[in-house]
């Protein structure tokens, strides 16, 4: 549907919405959901599944943004590639957060490979715990930033329960969405599907070009058995998920002269890129309670992730352009000026950038090398939970053992192009190099055996709650190759020991003071020698807290200072050293305050004038965000002063609704920092406001056993902003322009 369409179909919505009148009371309804987990003495914040299903997002970044100290960078719009970070962590390929489901780690290689190529679908989730500082010393390995757990689809506790869900949106964008759970005698069950497609708001040069768009979908499947009269309370759940998508996504980004004339383009040479991945994630879950305040939850889970990532990034050029081929040599894009519109460029290198930006055709000879990528990586692990009450302490011993690895397969298959002057690629004859099988015999391959336990003491003491913490983490790492894993060209074992305290006073009720320490540690990557040392930090947060039935405020103030700072080299960066290397940044230094507040109702209800009065209008109204400030320090001294890459100094959200028992409005507006995107500080993004836009109306559908129906609309990036989001070796690259969507959801 085109964007007129719906630009008419959100001004409508909204005057019905506006001129519609309603004598029902509000039910009420959290506006930023459950706050049982913040009463810890820590930074933690939960999302509800009501709320998630209120928000409707499909991309990670947009729901956790809300969440004070919580950053994203923007790199397709969709949220397909999600790049997070936490207090003062690069937020790149959401390297330094761990990254759970359901208590079990993510992945795809927490160990062997940090990179979250991957990222679950958050449109299917029914609830997100974040936890940061001290608060997350129970999860690892990575306990500098902290943990973002996502709660998958949860079988119904007694009875059935359904939902659906449809959305349409503009370039393309469609959403379904449904699940239906329930009993039968001691047999529980969930069966879920979710998926998102949509054509791209990128327009590709070029003859026979495909969209820039995507494809995404996730099945999952729970089935629980409950004993009857079991003596421990003994439950038995296994879960499979599989997520596939394929996207039509790149790493090219724009010469700013071609940004300025059109951001939404996108060179020729990126029409055969394409990412095509599969995910498949098995879970079994066992608890008892072999006690009245003891309980055990064990979990057996397995994990395979695939992906062929076809991209252009160099090709092989002729300065002469005479088809002669006497000198031509390669150029990787990385190496091309292309922020400085090639005017740093000469020789093969301003031949190759003029090529890629159409100011010329090649010659006989040339052509655009398109590397399949392939990488390979699984998960297998078990882990063990305890919790046990012992008088006025709440024990939790934890013990995991995991391993995990990746093949990296880079060489010996590509595809060779010829590319003309309008930006049609077209495939040489014989241009296809290598075969499948051969890149996966002498693959790279990166594994990790790793044991972990934790300990936490919960204490209340009055008014009192001191925690105390311990993780330790002994990891083996091996790197050889596929074909050959037993020649291992490394096999080292690293430890690693991490503390934490933490207390909290209760002022009185609602009203409480806290302040936390724990140590910070990322491990390196698989294939890393012990010159590679591992990220370690020093964690210190002071906090005050108020929640009453009406609002919720809360103001924490922090400071992680690194002893070492890790880098890795990402192709997604534009990083022109070797893809993976880690490299130490030296010592670094973090601080900030963080800060949120919502209340329930801002102003107090008036009586509006129609055909009816309203009563019990209420106005939520929320504001988050966080003032920081990063600077590498001490060790390196080519990067002192310098600001950490992709850690915003501020950011804030805010949102002010207008709703009631049948109909809701809401404007927010998001504070989009520039930060820098590399050691050096000279790239850098754009900063702006972007608003965005939420509606529903409840429709008057109560039969076949449909409720809860609603008609929804909502608009992002309202005043279609456009800023550099995000701008490296590769070129500048824009955010998502207004995109207006409208869809039915209803439970059954």
């Amino acid at each position: 549907m085109k964007k007129s369409h719906f630009q008419a179909l959100a001004v409508s919505s909204l005057l019905i919405m506006s001129t519609a009148s309603y004598a029902e009371e509000m039910s009420p309804v959290s506006v930023f959901g459950s706050q049982d987990e913040t009463q810890q003495a820590g930074s933690a914040h939960y999302i509800s599944d009501e709320e998630m299903k209120a928000l409707g997002y499909t991309d990670a970044e947009r729901v956790l943004n809300r969440i004070p100290g919580v950053y994203s960078q923007t790199e397709d719009g969709y949220g397909l590639r999600t790049n997070l970070g936490m207090r003062g962590t690069s937020a790149l390929r959401t390297t330094k957060i761990n990254v759970l489901e359901d208590g079990v780690p993510q992945g795809p290689a927490i160990y062997s490979n940090g990179s979250m190529y991957f990222f679950p679908d958050v449109g299917r989730m029914e609830g997100v715990e974040i936890l940061k500082g001290a608060a997350a010393i129970g999860q690892g390995p990575r306990t500098t930033a902290g943990t973002i757990n996502f709660l998958s689809r949860s079988v119904p506790t007694m009875g059935s329960e359904g939902h659906y869900s449809v959305t349409l949106g503009d370039d393309g964008f469609e959403r379904n969405h449904t699940y239906y759970g329930g009993n039968i005698g001691s047999i529980g069950y969930v069966f879920e599907y979710h998926d998102y497609r949509a054509d791209g708001f990128k327009s590709i040069q070029g003859s026979g070009a495909t969209d820039a768009g995507f494809d995404r979908q996730t099945d999952l499947v729970k089935l629980r058995y409950t004993p009857v009269n079991s003596a421990w309370n003994q439950t038995f759940e296994i879960t499979s998920s599989n997520t596939t998508e394929t996207s039509n996504e790149t790493y090219i980004g724009l010469t700013g002269t071609d940004f300025a004339a059109n951001p939404y383009q996108r060179y020729g040479a990126s029409s055969v890129d394409q990412m095509d991945n599969d995910y498949h994630r098995y879970i079994f879950t066992h608890t008892m309670q072999p006690s009245s305040n003891i309980t055990v939850t064990s979990k057996l889970y397995k994990t395979r992730y695939a992906r062929i990532w076809g991209k252009s990034g160099e090709m092989f050029v002729d300065p002469d352009a005479d088809g002669a081929n006497t000198n031509n040599a390669t150029v990787t894009y990385s190496n091309i000026d292309m922020a400085g519109n090639c005017a740093g460029d000469s020789g093969i290198e301003l031949r190759a950038c003029n090529i890629l930006t159409n100011n010329t055709a090649m010659v006989n000879g040339e052509y655009i090398k398109r590397s399949m990528g392939h990488r390979d990586y699984g998960m297998t692990g078990v882990q063990f939970i305890v919790n046990h009450e012992l008088g006025n302490h709440s024990l939790e011993y934890g013990y995991r053992r995991h391993k995990d690895y990746r093949a990296r397969a880079d060489s010996g298959f590509s595809e060779r192009y010829t590319k003309d002057a309008n930006g049609t690629m077209t495939m040489l004859v014989g241009g296809r190099i290598g075969d499948d099988q051969s890149r996966f015999d002498d693959a790279e391959l990166k594994d990790t055996d790793a044991v972990s336990w934790h300990l936490k003491d919960t204490i209340t003491s009055g008014a009192f709650t001191h925690q105390f913490g311990v993780r330790y983490e002994d990891m083996e790492n091996n790197d050889g190759i596929n074909s050959n894993p037993g020649n291992s060209k490394q096999d080292l074992e690293r430890t690693a020991t991490m503390m934490a305290a933490s207390t909290l006073y209760r002022v009185s009720p609602g009203v409480s003071l806290y302040a936390s320490y724990n140590q910070g540690h990322s491990p390196v990557d698989a294939g890393k020698g012990l010159s590679v040392e591992p990220e370690e930090s020093d964690n210190f947060e002071v906090g005050f807290r108020n929640e009453s039935a009406g609002g919720f405020m809360e103001v924490i103030a922090f400071l992680n200072d690194y002893e070492q700072l890790n880098e890795t080299c990402l192709e997604a960066a534009g990083c022109s050293g070797s893809t993976g290397d880690t490299t130490n940044k030296g010592q670094a230094e973090v601080k900030g305050i963080e800060f949120q507040y919502r209340i329930n109702n801002l102003f107090a209800a008036p009586q509006m004038k129609g055909a009816g009065s309203v009563s019990s209008t209420r106005y939520p109204f929320m504001v988050t965000g966080m003032i920081q400030e990063s600077e590498y320090k001490g060790q390196n001294t080519t990067y002192v002063g310098n600001t950490i890459p992709y850690v915003p100094d501020f950011q804030f959200y805010t949102s002010l609704g207008m709703e009631t028992n049948n109909w809701s409005v809401a404007l927010g507006a998001k504070y989009l920092d520039d930060v820098f995107t590399n050691d050096a500080n000279t790239y850098r993004t754009g900063k702006a406001f972007i608003f965005d836009l939420s509606s529903s109306m409840n429709l008057p559908i109560n039969t076949g056993g449909i409720k809860n129906a609603k008609l929804f609309l909502n608009a992002d990036n309202l005043f279609d902003k456009v800023i550099v989001a995000s701008e490296h070796e590769y070129g500048k690259r824009p955010n998502k322009p207004l995109s207006v969507m409208a869809g039915v959801k209803f439970d059954f």
